[in-house]
């Protein structure tokens, strides 16, 4: 790439950082390139819901364009996506009548205590400033007896690092932005694997958590690309 194509040149890290979301999200992150990973990823956070459960609202934090909710299994009335900024659901998503979009922040939700049967977050508490925050607030927000789902990548793991490498970074390397990609992942990526399992388990201490690992099923961060956490909320409101 000549020096005065370099997308990185002058700018700041939020300029750099919304510029990705906005350029190259959607055609190098494993989570919504339409590539094999996406689909085994997003399917792996719904296997245990199948067509015969029932959460009548559900809220996803951290949507994106809401490449999740196609792979959502059980049956709902609303489902309520959710970012940073207003989503712009794809075509398919936005069809469907029961999904509403909002722009809020997950560490402070403006939604009432226990007002959600299932919550979803994919591939977004390691890139938040204080992801215990939301934590709590998903918590807060899901009704007792509901389920919180959160997609966790194995950062800085070695299966995930190979993995990232093979989908992410390839697809950076054929576009001509892997300098960029590194600098985006060295800034977005900010909590690690560990680090925020541990928070995980403490928020939802009270409650029913099951750690699902994946691909290989074993225990351990550095043998598996990413996990999926399944909580049950149990009726104690405490946090």
């Amino acid at each position: 790439m000549p020096p005065g194509d370099d997308p990185a040149r002058g700018q700041s890290a939020h300029d750099l950082l919304t510029r990705w979301y906005e350029d190259y999200y959607s055609t190098t992150a494993a989570t919504a390139d339409g590539s094999f990973f996406e689909r085994y990823l997003h399917r792996s956070m719904e296997a245990p819901y199948g067509p015969d459960v029932r959460y009548a609202r559900v809220l996803e934090v951290g949507g994106n364009c809401g490449e999740h909710v196609p792979y959502v299994r059980h049956q709902f009335d609303e489902y309520l996506l959710t970012d940073l900024r207003e989503p712009r659901p794809t075509e398919r998503v936005a069809a469907d009548p029961r999904v509403r979009v909002a722009a809020c922040d997950v560490s402070d939700l403006p939604y009432p205590d226990g007002g959600f049967d299932r919550v979803i977050a994919t591939c977004l508490l390691h890139h938040l400033t204080d992801p215990y925050a939301a934590l709590r607030e998903m918590r807060r927000v899901a009704a007792p007896g509901g389920t919180v789902t959160i997609l966790l990548p194995t950062d800085p793991g070695i299966v995930y690092r190979l993995g990232k490498a093979l989908t992410s970074g390839r697809a950076a390397r054929r576009q001509g932005i892997a300098d960029l990609y590194q600098v985006v992942t060295a800034l977005d990526h900010r909590n690690h694997f560990p680090s925020l399992l541990a928070q995980v388990r403490h928020v939802f201490r009270a409650d029913d958590v099951a750690v699902n690992w994946r691909p290989f099923r074993v225990p351990g961060w550095h043998l598996n690309a990413f996990s999926v956490v399944h909580a049950r909320v149990s009726d104690d409101a405490g946090v």
